[in-house]
């Protein structure tokens, strides 16, 4: 049957916008892939975009394709639409895609303002601030615009501020984490009060937003907080000094606290931590925390292959397998071997470590602080961002440690594209030069400790 011109462009476009969500969806399943190099998601990136230029191309019928499949379809199809709708200078229908949001739908909140962040029109920042000002009591609308603000670094201090007081927990780490990238010592007292929030992520991006803001008396209230037995452990690794590994070494913390201790002790980067870390492989909740914390103080790879079973799906089985399944019996290939991949990861196995340390620690000084076995300094923290091997979580704690311990604060996220990534951390190397630190000295907001 003949497909009329109309007909064969509209599904083309819903072609283009599933391949779009597609590529989408799987770049954030890749952003914190161990086998994925940050600089691999380039490719991902180009071929969303090739598809975005094909909606582009489409003009008026693309966008009312755009519209149905930002109404109707899943968070990629939204985060491609938008995208859309900002290159076409749409404001009306980005609003329309805000106001449409579910609340409890995460998802789709952090697709818009995903999208946002990297195709906001410049002319469109003032409206930014318009409309947080006036949705401050949304809770869906201040989810998105806090995210962007932060990522753009928008000036919207007092609007960010006015806004926290009616944010849920849900939507308070967004506002904490923008007001963290802008660095305005007027969102002080603002901030500080929600240091003791009933919610350990609120208090985290709280503190951590302090301390971008550089004044040693958040770092003060920050020690106060952990002698008073609710630690914010993962910023005082982010900013501490030699005393802060006493207190993280003093207490039998629990729960997650517990398995972020031995991270925090290898970013303060003080070899006298190294025993407890080692200590720390012997406990099956902080094994895997304390040989990461070992890599980044010592920098040293130790790595083993595992083999990772594949995960069983029941309604995939057939009915011979399903019994045996159910009898314990996993799944075989033709040739008797599970179904499941070997991955390549950093070894927590004790005697190996402790091997390892007896070898090296020879090459240690006490008295100062390393990072990847090298004297620490903004040097080092670059070396990590440019890395193909870091993990996205280092990565982004070494971006705070540019910021929190050197001042040197140059837009940049883990997520951001490959091409803005590196335009930044060329923007970086340039800072770092010129010799104003002592490597291996402690420092805070670019002043010795």
């Amino acid at each position: 049957m003949a497909t009329s011109p109309r007909t064969f462009l509209i599904e083309l476009y819903r072609e283009y916008l599933e391949e779009a969500s597609f590529l989408y969806e799987q770049r954030l399943a890749l952003l914190d892939d161990s086998e994925i190099s940050w600089k691999d998601l380039g490719e991902f990136e180009e071929r969303f975009e090739a598809h975005i230029d094909g909606l582009m191309v489409g003009e008026e019928l693309a966008v009312e394709v755009c519209m149905g499949r930002a109404e109707e379809g899943d968070f990629g199809e939204l985060h491609a639409a938008v995208r859309v709708f900002c290159r076409r200078n749409r404001m009306d229908l980005v609003l329309r895609a805000l106001d449409g949001l579910d609340p409890e739908d995460t998802d789709k909140g952090n697709a818009v303002a995903n999208a946002l962040k990297d195709e906001l029109p410049g002319e469109w920042q003032g409206n930014l601030i318009e409309m947080l000002s006036a949705r401050d009591d949304d809770p869906k609308s201040v989810f998105v615009l806090a995210a962007v603000i932060g990522h753009r670094r928008v000036g919207a201090t007092v609007e960010l501020l006015n806004a926290m007081p009616n944010a849920p927990a849900s939507v308070l780490p967004k506002v904490l984490r923008a007001l963290g990238r802008l660095r305005d010592r007027e969102s002080r007292d603002g901030l500080l009060r929600y240091l003791r929030h009933e919610d350990d992520l609120v208090r985290e991006t709280a503190a951590l937003a302090v301390l971008r803001a550089g004044n040693r008396d958040f770092l003060d209230r920050i020690r106060e907080e952990a002698r008073g037995g609710r630690p914010l452990i993962i910023p005082l690794g982010l900013a501490g000094d030699r005393s802060t590994l006493e207190i993280l070494s003093g207490e039998a913390w629990t729960g997650q606290a517990k398995a972020e201790i031995p991270i925090a002790m290898g970013m303060l980067g003080d070899v006298t931590g190294v025993p407890k870390m080692l200590s720390s492989l012997e406990d099956p909740e902080t094994a895997e925390s304390a040989a990461l914390a070992l890599q980044i103080l010592t920098g040293g790879q130790i790595d083993e292959d595992v083999f990772v079973p594949e995960e069983v799906d029941e309604d995939e089985l057939s009915e011979e397998e399903r019994k045996k399944w159910k009898a314990g019996e996993r799944p075989m290939r033709p040739d008797g071997r599970p179904f499941g991949t070997t991955v390549r990861r950093l070894c927590a196995d004790p005697g190996r470590w402790r091997e390892w340390w007896a070898a090296n620690a020879s090459r240690f000084d006490p008295t100062v602080r390393y990072r990847n076995g090298k004297l620490f300094s903004p040097a080092c923290l670059l070396e990590i961002l440019e890395s193909d091997k870091s993990a996205r979580f280092v990565r982004q704690m070494a971006y705070e440690e540019l910021v929190i311990r050197y001042d040197l604060d140059v837009p940049f996220e883990t997520d951001m594209p490959v091409a803005q990534q590196a335009r930044a951390l060329a923007l970086l190397s340039e800072r770092t030069r010129g010799g104003r630190f002592l490597d291996g000295a402690w420092y805070f907001a670019g002043r010795p400790m």
